[in-house]
């Protein structure tokens, strides 16, 4: 089911900026990209500092549920320009080849860049594949927590669990 909450939540007349920011320590810089901007745009983050973000035609798929810690986003990027590939040459050469990249993905009005409307941070880059004419990301949220913690319960081990059955 699409996510209609933008639409509700303001004015029509409105439009929802969609923004990228990819990082790395290999990297030369932090990329910024706005999807529906094209001449770019400046914008606050949430430590008070404004960052400009230029334009590059994107396509964001975000994961089917955003209540849950599994967040996921498929992002397509349609011009790299000539230094990212050179950056991601650079990462896979580099000492730091162990260390995924870091994708942060905002939400802004408009009518308000001071404050994002909704904020993904921290994804790490799990697969880059380059196309002719640019790239398409998966990024998912770290995983935290890679052990099962708790009980088990089963009915073999607690047989008085199947009256609630």
């Amino acid at each position: 089911m699409p996510d209609y909450s933008y639409f509700l939540q303001g004015n029509p007349n409105d439009v929802l900026i969609q923004l990228v920011e990819v990082s790395h320590p290999s990297f030369s810089k932090v990329y910024r990209y706005v999807k529906n901007a094209v001449d770019g745009v400046t914008v606050k983050h949430e430590n008070g500092i404004d960052y400009w973000y230029e334009y590059s035609p994107l396509t964001i798929k975000k994961s089917k549920s955003s209540d849950d810690l599994d967040q996921s986003l498929d992002i397509g990027v349609g011009d790299l320009g000539l230094e990212f590939p050179l950056d991601i040459d650079r990462l896979r050469q580099g000492s730091d080849y162990n260390i995924k990249p870091k994708l942060n993905y905002r939400e802004y009005l408009m009518s308000d860049l001071t404050k994002p409307m909704l904020s993904i941070l921290n994804l790490e880059v799990t697969d880059y594949h380059p196309k002719k004419t640019g790239a398409l990301f998966t990024c998912k949220a770290k995983q935290l927590n890679l052990s099962k913690s708790g009980e088990t319960y089963t009915l073999d081990k607690f047989p008085s669990l199947r009256g609630f059955l």
